[in-house]
């Protein structure tokens, strides 16, 4: 968990740095982050990581959909975002423009993916 955080922090520079300078590799630096932030959530829930390796599972459904709701959601760069819909002042979309929050929110995805299918 700790390799991730510090994999996360370095990208977050690089995403920074690369943001000012507008290069192309700020779309793998995002997703980088965000795969790393996923991963962090998903060890996060280790009792439940845990009983899938023992192959104890069971579908939530109830709580899937939502996640894989919330995957997508985190999965699509900002910059696609910013794309599809310009820079507007409703408070969503907004919400998907900062790193952090896209951070705190595949943190979640993450915990919630596991919680959806283990089986406790």
């Amino acid at each position: 968990m700790i390799l991730l955080l510090y994999l996360m922090t370095i990208n977050y520079y690089e995403l920074q740095e690369a943001a000012q300078r507008v290069e192309e590799r700020t779309y793998i630096l995002l997703m980088s982050m965000t795969l790393c932030a996923f991963l962090f959530g998903v060890l996060m829930e280790w009792n439940g990581l845990r009983s899938l390796f023992k192959r104890r599972f069971k579908f939530n459904w109830k709580l899937f959909v939502p996640t894989l709701l919330l995957m997508v959601l985190v999965f699509i760069p900002r910059l696609y975002w910013t794309k599809w819909f310009g820079i507007t002042d409703n408070f969503l979309l907004q919400v998907f423009l900062l790193t952090e929050t896209q951070v705190v929110l595949s943190v979640l995805t993450g915990t919630l993916f596991i919680r959806s299918i283990s089986e406790k």
